[in-house]
């Protein structure tokens, strides 16, 4: 994972987006920390690393917001 790049996609993300990664990020530690399950913290820190590497480039991210706001 790049953190720089991944910092970029963060900050490129609207506040909508940002606020689910945040909850999804949440939610995993929860189910993590609480040990039940197969969810490992290494499983936990697989699927955050996922989930960040999937973001948009910023690029991307700036024209799929164009075409949301131009749809409302």
């Amino acid at each position: 994972m790049d953190l720089d790049k991944t910092r970029e996609k963060i900050i490129a993300l609207d506040e909508l987006d940002a606020k689910s990664i945040v909850m999804m990020t949440a939610a995993y530690l929860e189910i993590a920390k609480s040990g039940k399950g197969d969810f490992t913290c290494e499983k936990c820190v697989d699927e955050l690393i996922k989930i960040l590497n999937n973001i948009p480039e910023p690029d991307v991210l700036k024209e799929m917001y164009k075409k949301k706001q131009q749809e409302n």
